[in-house]
């Protein structure tokens, strides 16, 4: 009896699907590898050291039964689940602390009632003594979700296309998922776990009213709609804030000015409070965009045929669209999302002047020209590089000297500074293509002579 006894406490018990329990004397590093275990939570006082594991979550077992810790258990087995991944609880006091504590894993992704799953757990484990002051709780937190997912249910507003607002107590897994939302734009002090968007981007609500992010906010919500999918933008603290924000998706891709968006978010969801704040600065960046568009309409320059130059401030979807340009070629430290472009191919800046980028430059352009495309080169630091990067393509493949591509480039843009350093590698690059060109000629002279 008593070895059976003992038998029982050390094995390890699936008490529902992903979600293993065992009792802690059993918590070793071959019993988790045996089990094929990758997330453990331990509820103890100090946390243990366990080498087979990926991940550890450890719960303070003097404030194991708590709402937060509910939720932290359920998303963290939620998480590792979707990962393909299994769980193990356990509890340095008792199996059945453990065993309670995973009902809220039930409660939370199953459907399953506290009742219902109590009940599953003692026929499974029938050794494991439930904790019934931590069912009270979780009896508690459940009718609480509940109340939260009915009041709740109509919450979320389309502001604008494919850009829904919702209250913050509102975003959870259930939630994204019943409402088809694939991006989440989160702005909070923490950014919460969502398991169920695809993406999440988290801003922080004491920088959020910068012009990065009004630039961010627009490109995200604009590249999800895209990709066919739907954005959900929610604030921590005022939905006002949240929907404020949205107001750079409107200006940005809609061409809805700030006052008119303003006006309608406040006819949609009189209740939302908008930032004043945040407002006079998106009025600020609205007027620096349309500065910025009528400044750079004219500064598409086609300076070979089918290869265009445009300063880097100038670089936006709505430029790429008016000239009709299919292929980017853009010269930075990091690649920027530019969605309105078929290709994009990114060099480098530190590594620009080479021979690997000058053909790879010329071969992308004649490529994009054969195929009837239109190409633009840009640079991060300079018009100017960028223009002389651009000689590569008629070095090789329009049989135009450097020297002579560097005179036709000054003339029709004067202010374009050419980069010397660069000028000097193009013209021994062409040497040695003419080089190769005139090897490759002799070759075939001799193998007709041959004939």
């Amino acid at each position: 009896m008593e070895e059976e006894r003992i038998a029982k406490e050390e094995e390890v018990t699936e008490i529902f699907p992903g979600l293993h329990l065992a009792s802690f004397v059993s918590l070793s590093d071959d019993c988790i590898s045996q089990n094929g275990i990758d997330t453990v939570i331990e509820v103890s006082h100090e946390l243990h050291e366990l080498l087979a594991v990926d991940i550890v979550m450890h719960i303070k077992l003097d404030e194991a039964a708590i709402e937060d810790n509910f939720n932290k258990i359920a998303d963290k087995v939620a998480n590792t689940k979707k990962g393909g991944g299994k769980t193990l609880i356990c509890c340095e006091e008792s199996t059945g602390l453990a065993a309670t504590l995973a009902i809220a894993y039930a409660v939370k992704y199953e459907g399953i009632s506290v009742n219902d799953a109590a009940k599953s757990i003692s026929q499974q484990r029938p050794q494991a003594e439930l904790d019934h002051e931590t069912l009270i709780k979780l009896s508690a937190w459940e009718i609480q979700m509940e109340e939260e997912r009915i009041a709740n249910e109509d919450e979320v507003t389309e502001l604008f296309p494919g850009l829904h607002l919702s209250s913050f107590v509102t975003l959870s897994d259930n939630f994204i998922s019943n409402n088809g939302i694939d991006t989440v734009i989160e702005v909070s002090s923490e950014l919460q776990e969502l398991l169920a968007a695809d993406t999440v981007m988290h801003i922080k609500p004491d920088e959020a009213n910068t012009e990065d992010n009004f630039n961010k906010i627009a490109d995200k919500v604009a590249n999800t709609k895209k990709d066919g999918g739907q954005t959900l933008i929610s604030s921590e603290g005022s939905n006002g804030l949240a929907a404020t924000l949205a107001i750079a998706y409107a200006i940005k891709y809609e061409g809805i000015s700030v006052n008119d968006a303003a006006k309608h978010i406040s006819h949609q969801i009189p209740e939302a409070e908008l930032d004043q704040e945040t407002l006079i600065k998106l009025t600020a960046w609205e007027r620096k965009i349309e500065e910025e568009r009528i400044a750079n309409e004219e500064e598409v320059t086609e300076i070979f045929q089918g290869l265009h130059l445009a300063s880097f401030v100038s670089l936006s979807s709505e430029l790429i669209l008016k000239n009709g340009i299919d292929t980017v070629i853009e010269v930075s430290h990091e690649l920027h999302e530019l969605m309105a472009a078929d290709t994009v191919m990114h060099i480098k800046l530190d590594g620009a002047a080479t021979e690997d980028s000058f053909n790879k430059i010329a071969d992308k352009v004649a490529n994009t020209n054969q195929d009837g495309g239109q190409t633009l080169i840009c640079c991060e630091e300079s018009v100017g590089l960028a223009a002389t990067l651009a000689i590569a393509y008629v070095v090789k493949y329009e049989g135009i000297s450097v020297n002579d591509a560097a005179k036709h480039i000054s003339h029709q843009i004067p202010e374009a500074e050419l980069d010397q350093e660069t000028l000097i590698k193009l013209t021994t690059w062409e040497r040695k293509i003419e080089e190769e060109r005139i090897a490759n000629e002799e070759e075939i002279t001799e193998i007709f002579q041959g004939l």
